[in-house]
């Protein structure tokens, strides 16, 4: 079985790719992500998140700063004073199988995290 999640903004931090409206669906045994594509119409069994999906190999991490990040297994993310999305990946890589994670309180129209936000493993 797949789970589905579909969201305002998707963003793959290792293709700095950012991509509006996208359906992500997920492995129901193992986590994974299996694929990503346009949102294009209501399906069913699909789950509407509000904000920002991000795809990562690494296990993501929210900084309100855009200096002065920890060190280590993490993807760094961040917004510019341009109001973009930026990652500071790990140096080695990471895990090889990529896993979602829903960003709560995220504003879509002010592109900013805040101090609540969250990334939530999709599972």
């Amino acid at each position: 079985m797949m789970k589905k999640f579909a969201s305002h903004r998707l963003y793959i931090p290792h293709l700095d790719l950012f991509l509006r409206n996208q359906v992500v669906e997920i492995d129901d045994n193992t986590g994974i992500v299996v694929s990503y594509y346009p949102f294009k119409e209501e399906t069913g069994f699909t789950e509407w998140l509000n904000g920002l999906i991000v795809l990562s190999y690494n296990t993501v991490l929210i900084s309100l700063k855009s200096e002065g990040f920890p060190s280590g297994e993490f993807n760094v993310m961040y917004i510019d004073k341009d109001k973009n999305i930026r990652s500071v990946l790990p140096p080695h890589g990471g895990d090889t199988l990529l896993n979602a994670y829903y960003i709560t309180s995220f504003n879509v129209s002010e592109m900013c995290f805040s101090s609540d936000s969250r990334a939530v493993k999709l599972i």
